[in-house]
């Protein structure tokens, strides 16, 4: 009892702390936008990639940047990709616009503070000095004195897209909802959140049909995650009807049908959707040294953030293509990408580094389970909380697009 209610104070604490890092942060860009001036030639600060982590950096740059800098943002799709909806309207009809958020106004800075260019990175010159710059798949070179990696992670849906514009991704949706609706057995590769979101959202959606989910592991999800939330979804599957394999990883047969081999019989297969492996988009940086890499190809960070060689102290990452923490989601990039921010403002008036470090609350997690029932799990490491809600079939989508400084779902960009 003492640990929960050590876990209520501690909640209510960090309440209270996001509460005024976001009005300190208003405070700081109303006061920064007074006395912010770009001049004819800034510096530029290069931040490639705009999801969780890079669009949070930029934000928080364009808004504590010492006159005389500017930020440069390099994003290759068209907008916002809301990726935790994504498994969701794999299932369910009439929301294939609502994962794609214009971007822009989340930025909010000065004018002259930020440059937006929809680009791909295809080479990264970095210099003797630590500086350096970029060239875009268009062939326009890029000066960079800091240069933000928030790459992010490749996998197909329900995880990501795989879609750069907004057109071919409502397209990929309604491709992935038609094998679903046209199957009768589905196996679901991956015991991760997308993949238990997904098996639980299809068998609601679909009562008749055979789930499967098969999982590497004995349990589901990782090691960031306590008994307490794996029961109540083991729970919830039984329910649904979702049928669980844990501990195996078969060989994946060739072809739209066949037959899974497991340790004891077999399951078939008429659709099969894979929620394993996500690779790093690290290939870019392959300039650093080989023990900046983890074996995952992930790349390897100091606690500032730097790049895990002493060479590049000018190159930050954060987000999903970074080695580091038990938790990757929204609270973990934005985290990070704060962080970032800081640092490189500080390394511009010659101050000392802070040191990120993830923290507890940054694993919570909401998951659901079924078309009707979601679950919140908050856990500090001595106690466990698993809060069951009911949800709405769009989810959080309206709350994110507002939070991006967006209309839901106005979509002035005529993608």
């Amino acid at each position: 009892m003492l640990a929960h209610l050590l876990l209520f104070g501690k909640v209510v604490a960090v309440v209270f702390r996001q509460t005024w890092v976001l009005f300190r942060l208003r405070i700081a860009s109303m006061v920064h936008r007074l006395t912010y001036r770009p001049g004819a030639q800034p510096k530029n600060i290069v931040v490639v990639g705009a999801s969780f982590a890079g669009y949070h950096t930029a934000r928080c740059l364009v808004n504590s940047i010492p006159s005389g800098y500017r930020v440069v943002v390099i994003e290759k799709n068209s907008h916002f990709q809301l990726t935790w909806v994504l498994p969701r309207f794999c299932v369910v009809a009439g929301h294939d616009n609502k994962p794609f958020i214009p971007y822009g106004a989340y930025l909010k800075g000065p004018p002259g503070s930020s440059l937006w260019v929809t680009d791909t990175v295809g080479n990264i010159e970095p210099g003797k000095d630590g500086h350096g710059r970029v060239q875009t798949a268009a062939g326009e070179w890029i000066d960079y004195e800091y240069l933000v990696l928030a790459t992010g992670s490749s996998a197909g849906l329900p995880s990501r897209v795989c879609a750069e514009t907004k057109s071919d991704g409502m397209k990929a949706l309604y491709n992935q909802r038609q094998k679903l609706a046209a199957a009768h057995d589905i196996v679901v590769m991956g015991g991760g959140p997308a993949g238990i979101e997904l098996a639980a959202d299809a068998k609601a959606q679909f009562p008749r049909k055979n789930v499967t989910l098969i999982h590497s592991r004995k349990t589901l999800l990782n090691d960031g995650f306590g008994v307490k939330l794996h029961r109540a979804i083991l729970k919830e599957m039984e329910n649904l009807g979702v049928k669980l394999v844990p501990g195996e990883k078969p060989a994946i047969p060739d072809g739209e049908t066949g037959d899974i081999t497991l340790n004891e019989g077999s399951v078939h297969f008429d659709c099969l959707i894979r929620c394993t492996g996500q690779r790093p988009n690290s290939s870019m940086m392959h300039f650093l040294d080989s023990s900046a890499f983890s074996a995952s190809g992930h790349i390897r960070v100091k606690p500032s953030l730097q790049v895990a060689d002493d060479a590049f102290h000018c190159i930050y990452a954060a987000g999903d293509v970074i080695d580091g923490g038990a938790f990757k989601n929204a609270r973990s990039s934005f985290e990070q990408g704060q962080t970032v921010a800081q640092n490189i403002v500080r390394s511009i008036k010659g101050q000392q580094q802070i040191e990120y470090r993830q923290k507890w609350w940054e694993g919570t997690t909401k998951l659901t389970l079924g078309l009707a029932k979601s679950v919140v799990y908050i856990a500090d490491g001595r106690a466990e909380w698993v809060i069951s809600s009911g949800q709405k079939v769009e989810l959080d989508s309206p709350r994110v697009w507002k939070y991006l400084g967006v209309t839901p779902y106005v979509d002035d960009t005529g993608n």
